[in-house]
């Protein structure tokens, strides 16, 4: 049984998971924990890193894994991070998963969608509630009426701990400049939506034929996969290890 690592994804932090962990632990067994990224959540005092291998680093200086075993699993940017990781410590986890992430070199010029940069440019002319409203439209396919509910925690959760302008940007660019590593040393599982608004799916495909790393589809789900369909992120998970167990 292996314990799991959740990194979350572009201007979010541990709390943006939700009942994800919970459902992850109950249905694979082991601890999952959640962790903040510099500049966000209980780091919100500090400016983010703008590359994803300084933002990686800080993170690993501040997870405490002891001598159980851990594999580690990422969402966007998370993946970034997620893949930056292994690539550069090998031995740190077991395994690895990346949900709905990307890298520059996989983005072509007629797969480039803008919601991400008008949302951030639009962010300071809006207010906190219709900004994370703003956010969920963007990287859900829920039902309306449940994320007008989720928005309205969103925003309280950046009224309470908010990143300052400068993480954002932050994490904006180091996403932006991200290149693959050359390779991944440990198992690799790369789950994707065909929902996805934010992040063509098609770039899912290229890090699989990449890495030769195993891989799924959701049909419909948008970019924010486990909060979307978090039940079936589980199940593929738990398809992958099963030659394992």
């Amino acid at each position: 049984m292996t314990n799991w690592l959740l990194l979350r994804g572009l201007t979010r932090d541990r709390r943006h998971w939700g009942s994800f962990p919970g459902e992850m632990a109950a249905r694979l067994g082991g601890r999952v924990v959640t962790i903040d990224p510099p500049g966000f959540g209980t780091q919100n005092g500090r400016v983010s890193p703008r590359s994803i291998a300084a933002i990686t680093d800080d993170i690993r200086a501040r997870f405490e894994p002891g001598d159980d075993e851990w594999s580690l699993l990422g969402i966007s940017l998370g993946g970034m991070m997620a893949m930056n990781w292994v690539a550069r410590y090998p031995g740190d986890f077991r395994r690895c998963v990346v949900v709905n992430t990307g890298a520059a070199e996989l983005i072509r010029p007629h797969q480039l969608r803008f919601g991400l940069a008008s949302l951030i440019a639009g962010k300071r002319f809006r207010t906190v509630a219709a900004h994370e409203a703003a956010a969920l439209r963007l990287t859900s396919n829920r039902p309306v009426e449940e994320l007008a509910e989720l928005a309205a925690t969103w925003a309280r959760y950046q009224r309470e701990a908010g990143p300052l302008d400068a993480s954002v940007l932050g994490q904006a660019a180091a996403a932006a400049t991200f290149r693959l590593p050359a390779r991944i040393p440990v198992p690799l599982l790369v789950l994707a939506s065909k929902g996805d608004r934010l992040a063509d799916y098609r770039m899912a495909e290229r890090i699989t034929a990449r890495f030769g790393a195993a891989s799924a589809v959701h049909p419909d789900a948008g970019h924010d996969l486990p909060l979307d369909d978090g039940p079936w992120v589980c199940e593929q998970i738990e398809k992958w290890l099963a030659p394992t167990r």
